[in-house]
Formats: C-alpha cells, structure tokens, sequence
C-alpha cells in the first residue's frame, strides 16, 4: 500500500501556497444527518473496547486508523441487553485501532490491559488525551506524538505532556511534560502541519459557558514540549507574538467546547479551514446540543460561516434508568471521506452515573455533513 502520510506530508508544503487572508470560502455546510454505518460499527460489545468519549481519530501509515479515547469501558457488554456488569469504566483513555477492509477495532494492549494506557507519575492524578500525530522519523520508520492533558481532583488541570508511541509496535516510549507558561490554557484539542509550522490548538476554560479557543505555532516538532519555541496568536495585533500571556483567543467564535478540531480542507473553490466544536453558551451545559461548524482562510482565523449543523437529539433525553443524557465536544474526521459529507462525531454521556451500566448510554455518535464542493481527498492533514 503507498506510504498516506509521506503522500499527504509531500503536499502540505505547498498548502499555504494557495491560502491567504482572502480566500474564496465554499457555501455554509447543509444540515448533518446520522450516519448509520459509523454508529453501528462502534455499539461494540467486546470483549475489548465497548465505549468511551473523547474521539480523537488519526490515519496511520498503512490506512488503517487509530482511536485516541477518554474514559474508557473495556470489557464486554451483553449484546441481548447492551448492559455491562458495572456502572464503573476501567480506564482514563485508551487506543484502538480500526481496519475497514476487515470491519475489526482492535483495544490496543488488549488483552490483559484494561486500565489506562497512558498513566501520569502521580498515582492519584489521571491523563485526558487530547489530537496525535505520525510522523516519519526515517524510511519506513514512524512515531506517534499523543497530547496529554493531566488532571487532579475535581477537574483540576495540572498540566501537558506528550506521549510518544512507536509504530507499527504501538509501544509507549514515553511521556515527557511540556513546560507550560501557567495553566491558563489546556493545549491539545489540534495539533496538525501546514507548510512550515505545527499548530497547536487549545481552550482558556473559566469554569464557565465562557470557553475561548486560542492557537500556537512552532517549527519543528521537538519544539512541542518547550514554549518558549512557540509563537502565540494575537487577534488584536493580528500578528504571531512570543509569550502565552500576549496571546488572544481567535476571533469569530464567540464560545466553543473543551474539545473541538480544525481541519485542512479543499472545495471547489480551493482550500480552506474548517472548525467544528459546539456552542457551550445557548443552552448553557448540561443542554448543550448544537453541533456549530466555522470557515476560515488561515489556522489562526478570523472564523465566519458560522453555522448550526446538527441539533443532537441525545441532549435531554432519559437514560436507560436513572437521569438524562447530554452531549459534548464534537469534532471532524475528515480521513473518511464520503459524498454524503464529512464525518463528525460527538460524545452522548449520562447525567446520573447509574445509567452508564447502559452502553448505549454512553458511546460515540456520528453525522455527516455536506458542504458544497469539498473534494473526497481525506483533508490535508
């Protein structure tokens, strides 16, 4: 099978190329609708990964494609009933790899593994992970760069780090902190090249509906644990600056979710940035139900476009027993191209804990959004 990330690497030197601050924007996305085959791949009853959040997703070199998740059941679930043994997930995140050709996922280091795969040094802490990448460190030779987000408490953020994964061993290597500034921002939600820089997404989260996306740059990957490589964007200067406290959140998005992507894409009318998040304000949580979609000339904005594509009809809904569900971080998948749209994916989760002993209370949910002219070529990053 050709080398997908050496072909997708070889045309994002030019991807910048043929961007500017004024660019010719395809029309706003049509409303998204469920894709059927997505969610029925992934009601997974085991044994291994039977459902998580988070949703991260990254192509591998060989076409296959590697699941990056958050809390993470890995066990089994009764196909008659969808109900698992206990209400309890087993692990803070976990990987799985997808093979269409064979319509398999595999839980990756199961079995026996069924705690997290990645585990900070602090035992009563937890790692989150955040967007990874691959890259090629010599011929045929790859390593996976995972962002991870580690937490304390009641959801206190304590800090970045990077996993680095060797491949096709998916062995972990190691974990290595990024010296962060302070922790105004949680880094991680993107991380992606295009033409000369890596860019790195994140969120300035107050604790309230107020969450505010940012984004950094820098030139080489080993940079990614040292900010004081990285330039910062400040929307007021327009200009990329030195230093986490000059930056401003992009401009455009008046609130997004914790988790949100950013995407690389070509329409007919050339290429363009995509952001695809959910509006975190109107409803305030836990009502949050609109899948809000963004365009975009260049990774640091400004966003225009805005558009609600898809209402999640989880949002409010009983769960199997005790409380109701809600929704949250929505993000693009751009690797599965398709004339019915981009992929999306968002997460359906439990209010009440006791419903979690229900799979389908608790598991990724997908829709495909049509937007006018995008070529089916997988995205550029």
């Amino acid at each position: 099978m050709p080398d997908l990330i050496s072909r997708t690497a070889a045309i994002f030197l030019c991807a910048l190329a043929g961007l500017s601050a004024q660019c010719t924007l395809p029309p706003a996305p049509g409303a998204g609708t469920p894709d059927t085959t997505f969610d029925t791949f992934f009601t997974q009853n085991g044994p291994g990964w039977t459902g998580a959040d988070g949703t991260y997703s990254l192509l591998l070199p060989n076409g296959e494609n590697l699941w990056i998740w958050s809390d993470s059941f890995i066990g089994t679930v009764n196909p008659q009933t969808r109900l698992r043994s206990s209400a309890l997930f087993q692990a803070h995140n976990s990987l799985t790899i997808q093979d269409q050709t064979t319509n398999t996922l595999t839980t990756v280091g199961y079995p026996p593994k069924t705690s997290s795969f990645f585990s900070p040094t602090n035992s009563s802490d937890w790692f989150w992970p955040g967007d990874g990448i691959a890259i090629q460190t010599s011929p045929g030779v790859y390593l996976i760069k995972v962002l991870l987000l580690e937490w304390t408490g009641v959801f206190q953020f304590v800090g970045n780090s990077v996993a680095t994964i060797s491949y096709p061993s998916m062995k972990l290597e190691s974990i290595q902190p990024i010296a962060l500034p302070d922790l105004t921002i949680e880094w991680g939600t993107r991380l992606f090249k295009v033409g000369a820089y890596f860019y790195l997404y994140g969120i300035m989260d107050p604790g309230t509906a107020n969450k505010l996306p940012y984004v950094a740059r820098f030139s080489a990957l080993s940079d990614l644990t040292d900010p004081s490589e990285w330039q910062y964007w400040n929307a007021t200067s327009h200009a990329w600056v030195s230093g986490q406290s000059n930056a401003t959140p992009m401009t455009g998005v008046p609130a997004i979710t914790n988790e949100y992507s950013v995407n690389l894409l070509d329409a007919a009318t050339g290429p363009f940035f995509l952001m695809t998040g959910m509006d975190p304000q109107n409803p305030p949580y836990p009502g949050w139900e609109y899948v809000t979609t963004y365009y975009s000339c260049t990774p640091q904005g400004p966003w225009t476009t805005r558009t609600v594509v898809y209402t999640t009809p989880e949002t409010g809904a009983p769960g199997c027993s005790a409380g109701t569900l809600y929704t949250y971080d929505p993000k693009a998948h751009p690797e599965f191209p398709s004339s019915a749209g981009i992929l999306v994916s968002y997460n359906v989760n439990a209010g009440d804990p006791a419903d979690l002993v229900c799979a389908n209370d608790y598991k990724p949910t997908f829709i495909r959004v049509p937007i006018t002219g995008l070529e089916l070529t997988g995205g550029r990053d």
